[in-house]
């Protein structure tokens, strides 16, 4: 594991371009700036965040509050790092969808780079995996004479829940959530959209969950979007408790002191 804290810009650039690219989880905190590029545009003002590169190349970036990042990209092709007068910049591209987000840190208090093992499966008991499964086993759940397509469709995007035909046969694109957010709302919409690209007609998108605030409600509303509310005790009557074998965070010690 490297960790430097308050490096130069020129420090800072020399890691990156080394790691971003590599099977690395790479995390950068700063005071930047934040512009998105791709079908829509977007921008975060100056602030303090965190940024985090994963190993499979995904980059999000997160604020100090919210466990949402506020921008992310689930896949980044390719990096570029320049350093110039006023600070770094860090460019992460993706080709399909062709999309940018681009990070300026005027100050950089940290950076760490690590290769992190995880081989253990995470045991999901009363989940939205288990929404899932009920909308396959009884799709009218969300509504009569729902056909389901298809569970965990691939899109450019991500992967749809579940995708499905209503009695009318247009395509209806379906995302389960048990606290849905903004960013849930903004995750529909773009699967509604690649939808629209690789089939013609109307397509419909339903946002599945237990509970809904009127702000998302009007997100949703604003876009065209459905919701459907569905109670997790009406869907799973029964399941069983995850195994409480599991380690819990009390049971492991840190293996490094940073001070």
């Amino acid at each position: 594991m490297e960790l430097i804290e308050n490096p130069s810009f020129e420090q800072a650039s020399q890691l990156l371009k080394e790691y971003l690219s590599r099977e690395y989880t790479v995390q950068v905190n700063g005071l930047c700036t934040v512009n998105y590029r791709g079908r829509a545009k977007s921008k975060l003002d100056r602030g303090e965040r965190i940024l985090l590169k994963k190993q499979d190349s995904a980059l999000l970036v997160h604020g100090p509050d919210n466990y949402q990042p506020k921008n992310w990209q689930p896949e980044v092709d390719s990096f570029k790092v320049e350093v110039d007068e006023e600070g770094l910049v860090l460019r992460a591209v993706r080709r399909n969808p062709d999309e940018m987000v681009e990070v300026f840190f005027d100050e950089i208090s940290l950076i760490t780079v690590d290769q992190l093992v995880d081989k253990s499966e995470l045991k999901i008991a009363g989940h939205e995996v288990d929404i899932h499964e009920a909308i396959e086993d009884e799709p009218e759940i969300v509504e009569e004479d729902l056909k389901v397509v298809e569970r965990e469709k691939e899109t450019p995007a991500g992967f749809i829940d579940v995708f499905a035909r209503d009695n009318e046969d247009r395509y209806v694109v379906i995302e389960v959530k048990r606290n849905p957010d903004y960013n849930t709302v903004l995750q529909l919409q773009r699967y509604v959209e690649e939808i629209e690209e690789e089939f013609h007609g109307e397509i419909r998108g339903i946002l599945v969950a237990p509970k809904m605030t009127e702000k998302v409600l009007k997100y949703l509303e604003e876009r065209g979007l459905e919701f459907v509310e569905v109670e997790m005790a009406d869907v799973i009557p029964s399941y069983e408790a995850v195994d409480n074998s599991q380690k819990g965070l009390s049971d492991f010690k840190p293996s490094y002191d940073l001070n």
